[in-house]
């Protein structure tokens, strides 16, 4: 049976990244603020971040000190929570008001700074390119952020560049996307923030925010940027309420749920997706009952419990078999039959039951269209976990090399995490099994 695999880096590990930080540079740091003798130099940063030792307490107070955070936040954290504090989300009790989601809304986008998500176009260049494609002039949209009528015609513009984004990220992945979710979303702050317009065309652009919020988080945990995520989704929230749109809201908590799956927290990710079902209510939408269920498969496979799991999933299945999809949201087009998604064959995996997942994703992958390349590509590694379970050595490594094979027109760090972690389980010392690694290398 495979264990979780948590995706989500030590909070140090993400500082040094986000820094250009080396091992060695956060031991000299240290020394040099503290007077510490760091002797093992880089080792024992090594063990500070994969959990072998925790920094005595003047060590933490050096860090604090290079990151500009206070002591006594150090003395109140326990390590290494206390690192979080450099990238904290505003504060989620203030007021659900207009104004607060627009504030939350530009500072989640102001505060994502990741340099990687400028590599491939700068925002100038997202929000030129995003003019291109405008059906609305873009002198037009410029005039309402500059105070103009924000109307009709621009909401039904804004609303159809979901839609592409939607499709653009099932063929390219995550990393391609947020620069363009993001120059989407500094457009929409602006025309809230300054343009005139009407209640129901009020309403419509904030629950495009709320949606651009969401997919953005998505794109950006499809990225492995997973407090950029966070910060994201909780902007959405806040927009998504402010439109009225529960069923974005449902669907932000079941992305953030997933999040925490994959982060080995299936407790969380259990309330996250029952909060989310409560709040749409059991008249709502049956294909987006049954996409919560079958993403809380797993959850309970990750928490250890395996009846409930199978429950979830029987019911899962009963929902899809009743739904009607004239009730269905506009971004739910994906959801295929929940025994045959990619979240449920890792659940399956999980739970122990490898020939069961191999025969579901792989009905699932025949009855899915060419155009979901990273679903192609996650459910192939899937199907190669299953089969290193089943003890098919030949067959496992054969299906992960055409899943990295897949790989090669996207941008999912979620896909190579997903290989990463098969190439870890394979055997030491097999000749198969290190040609793959080093082909891995090569992706």
């Amino acid at each position: 049976m495979t264990s979780s695999q948590p995706l989500l880096r030590h909070p140090l590990t993400h500082l040094r990244h986000q820094r250009r930080w080396s091992l060695t540079d956060v031991a000299d740091l240290v020394r040099r603020r503290s007077g510490l003798n760091m002797a093992t130099n880089r080792q024992k940063v090594y063990r500070w971040e994969h959990g072998q030792a925790v920094p005595e307490l003047d060590a933490q107070f050096a860090i604090a000190a290079e990151l500009g955070i206070a002591p006594q936040t150090v003395l109140d954290q326990p390590w290494p929570f206390w690192l979080n504090m450099v990238d904290t989300i505003e504060p989620i009790e203030q007021t659900w008001t207009p104004e607060v989601a627009r504030q939350t809304m530009t500072e989640c986008v102001n505060a994502d700074v990741d340099r990687r998500a400028f590599l491939l176009l700068t925002g100038e260049a997202a929000v030129a390119l995003a003019g291109t494609w405008a059906a609305v002039p873009v002198e037009k949209i410029m005039h309402a952020g500059d105070g103009g009528t924000v109307d009709a015609e621009i909401a039904t513009w804004i609303e159809g560049r979901l839609a592409q984004l939607w499709h653009l990220d099932d063929l390219i992945g995550g990393d391609y996307c947020l620069t363009l979710a993001k120059a989407d979303l500094q457009l929409v702050s602006r025309l809230l923030e300054r343009g005139r317009y009407r209640e129901s065309v009020e309403r419509r652009m904030y629950g495009a925010a709320g949606e651009l919020c969401r997919f953005a988080g998505w794109a950006a945990f499809d990225a492995d940027r997973h407090a950029a995520a966070e910060r994201y989704w909780h902007a959405g929230l806040r927009t998504s309420a402010t439109g009225n749109d529960s069923m974005t809201g449902a669907y932000i908590l079941s992305q953030m749920a997933m999040q925490r799956t994959y982060a080995g927290d299936g407790r969380t990710a259990i309330n996250l997706l029952q909060v989310a079902r409560d709040k749409i209510g059991a008249g709502a939408s049956r294909t987006v009952h049954a996409m919560l269920d079958a993403w809380q498969v797993r959850a309970h496979a990750v928490a250890g419990e395996p009846r409930q799991a199978l429950r979830t999933l029987a019911r899962a299945d009963e929902h899809w078999e009743q739904r009607d999809v004239e009730e269905d949201p506009p971004w739910v087009y994906w959801m295929a039959r929940p025994s045959t998604t990619i979240e449920v064959g890792m659940g399956l995996v999980a739970l122990g039951h490898p020939g069961t997942a191999v025969r579901l994703l792989e009905e699932g992958m025949a009855e899915r269209s060419t155009d979901y390349a990273r679903d192609t590509a996650l459910g192939l590694a899937a199907i190669a976990d299953a089969q290193l379970d089943q003890h098919d050595l030949d067959g496992a490594i054969a299906t992960a090399r055409r899943a990295a094979e897949a790989v090669g027109g996207l941008d999912s760090t979620r896909v190579l995490d997903r290989l990463q972690a098969f190439s870890r389980r394979l055997p030491p010392h097999e000749r198969i099994a290190e040609e793959f690694r080093r082909y891995l290398e090569t992706v």
